[in-house]
């Protein structure tokens, strides 16, 4: 599970996740967990969402809602909620609040239930699978245990002076709780060099770097093209190999699984995928 967590002045944390699951090597589950509200749907998936075929009130709402009573979250349950995005089919949404109001009826212990279920999450033939999870903007009700439980989190942060220093006080915080092996920065729309300044600036490694590109920013961001993915393009082509190294860090497979002619198994959900 990577978690990725952002600053004041939006700089790219949505559009870096949604471009990291699009060109992730294995099934996954994108999770819009920002407690103010949710922009991946209505934003990459808008279109999709207009006619139906997404919908918003299946998500991170209706598992808080459909779990109540539990005292652990399952990740059986959790597939029902889980849809898959058509633009990209490896990829499974977990849709995101629809406004601000809507956390309270969640509440610690849901955020809490969801983590567990997303740690749990496997594929359909019962390995492990990954979730990339957005808890949007950090803030008093940022959901901590998404935090906790993250084998990664990431702070997005543009090479900027405004987004630098927006971050430092939210790295702070962080490294007062998460290891320094758990903790790096996503820098968004930069180059090798803005990335070498960032981590230079910040006192944090580079995890993910993405590439400067307004057309493919606007898929993700603001559905374009219905959300069609560019075939050529800078920041997808940016994050292929960080999303494969990551995926690998986590994740152990034969010779014959990583070159044979199957990837591995998609992730069970419940028929929605």
């Amino acid at each position: 599970m990577i978690t990725i967590v952002s600053g004041k002045g939006a700089p790219g944390a949505t559009t870096t996740v949604a471009a990291l699951a699009a060109v992730w090597p294995a099934p996954v589950v994108l999770a819009d967990c920002d407690p103010a509200g949710g922009d991946l749907a209505a934003g990459w998936l808008g279109q999709w969402v207009l006619d139906g075929t997404i919908r918003t009130d299946i998500g991170v709402l209706s598992y808080a809602t459909a779990t109540r009573h539990a005292v652990v979250g399952d990740p059986a349950v959790l597939s029902a909620h889980v849809q898959v995005v058509p633009p990209a089919p490896h990829v499974g949404l977990l849709a995101g609040l629809s406004s601000p109001g809507q956390q309270t009826a969640v509440g610690a212990a849901g955020w809490t239930r969801l983590t567990a279920a997303l740690a749990a999450v496997k594929t359909a033939n019962g390995r492990p699978a990954d979730a990339l999870v957005d808890v949007g903007r950090y803030s008093t009700v940022t959901p901590w245990p998404l935090l906790a439980a993250a084998d990664l989190v990431l702070v997005a942060v543009r090479p900027t002076q405004r987004h630098v220093l927006a971050a430092r006080p939210i790295l702070t915080e962080l490294a007062e709780r998460i290891v320094p092996n758990r903790l790096g920065l996503a820098v968004c729309a930069t180059t090798p060099a803005g990335s070498r300044e960032t981590t230079a600036a910040l006192g944090h490694q580079t995890t993910v770097q993405t590439a400067a590109d307004a057309r493919t920013a606007a898929v993700l961001s603001e559905g374009a093209n219905a959300g069609t993915l560019p075939r050529r393009s800078p920041l997808l082509r940016s994050l292929r190999h960080t999303a494969r190294r990551l995926h690998l860090t986590y994740h152990h497979y034969t010779p014959h699984e990583l070159h044979g002619p199957h990837p591995p198994a998609r992730t069970s959900a419940g028929g929605r995928r």
